[in-house]
């Protein structure tokens, strides 16, 4: 991807593309980025099934955007290349790539 937009999307903000950081996806230009990472599962306690939950919800809105013909970027937890943080996947990302710009959606938590 060359020129386009990175745009990272995370567990929590899974609607098939009702989040503003996707209204304007460029599918020729532009790549979308989830990232399982253990950062976001440690941070406080969770229940294991929460977590595989809230990734099998992930993957599945990875895999319709990329059925629509979007460039999609998926890590997984057991990727070995996996940086396991959420700016460390953002930075792997853009060493890889051309982008002009990072897209988010303003994320509901303020840790983030």
């Amino acid at each position: 991807t060359s020129g386009g937009a990175l745009r990272l999307v995370l567990g929590d903000q899974i609607s098939d593309g009702r989040i503003s950081s996707l209204t304007d996806v460029d599918p020729g230009q532009d790549l979308v980025l989830f990232a399982e990472v253990r950062e976001e599962t440690t941070y406080v306690p969770h229940h294991r099934q929460k977590i595989a939950l809230a990734f099998a919800g992930m993957r599945g809105f990875a895999e319709r955007l990329q059925a629509a013909g979007i460039h999609v970027r998926y890590v997984r937890l057991d990727h070995p290349d996996n940086t396991h943080s959420l700016v460390g996947e953002i930075s792997r990302a853009l060493a890889q790539g051309h982008f002009d710009r990072v897209v988010v959606t303003e994320p509901g938590e303020w840790r983030l």
